[in-house]
């Protein structure tokens, strides 16, 4: 009979995540305002936020302020994403075998929320990126990367997002229990 032996700073490419993150992550026990349910949800809309004001640079006219501006907004996105995969203790990025059965059902339940709205606005920046080029007289390939940039985050932070919105505050008193 042979034992796997598992590398602790394997790197799941998929989910973005290496198992000592999550594991570290799950079995934290440090009070944290990021477990707490309203703390998130200002995330969540600081979040939205910065997305959507992100897709909405494509009417700022001077590109050298558009690129700043994009820059800013993209790191400011990039913040809150992280903060709220700490917030939700990566449960919506970690790979089934790292997560409990309730872990993996709340996942799994954000990713299908997630991708119904993901589905919803992508018609809408399909329809804003048709609009633009018709505009301008370009190809779609040359739509303003702030639009691009800020498809490409809502695809990424719908699915943490729907479950920082979704889970409860974590108790202060009670230690996390570690699902490893």
């Amino acid at each position: 009979m042979t034992c796997k032996t598992v590398n602790p700073k394997t790197f799941y490419w998929f989910e973005g995540v290496t198992r000592t993150e999550v594991i570290r992550s799950l079995s934290d026990t440090r009070p944290s305002p990021l477990w707490n349910q309203p703390t998130r949800r200002t995330l969540v809309v600081a979040a939205i936020i910065t997305i959507i004001a992100l897709a909405l640079l494509i009417f700022v006219v001077d590109t050298k302020l558009r690129s700043y501006l994009e820059v800013i907004l993209l790191v400011a996105s990039l913040v809150f994403y992280t903060n709220l995969r700490k917030g939700v203790r990566h449960i919506s990025d970690a790979p089934n075998e790292l997560l409990d059965e309730r872990q993996i059902a709340i996942r799994d339940a954000a990713y299908t929320v997630a991708y119904r709205w993901l589905a919803c606005l992508s018609v809408i920046y399909f329809f804003a990126g048709i609009s633009i080029a018709n505009a301008k007289t370009t190809t779609l390939f040359q739509v303003p990367t702030g639009l691009i940039l800020s498809y490409v985050m809502c695809m990424a932070a719908l699915p943490v997002m729907v479950v920082a919105w979704n889970l409860p505050s974590e108790p202060t008193d009670a230690p996390h229990e570690s699902s490893s």
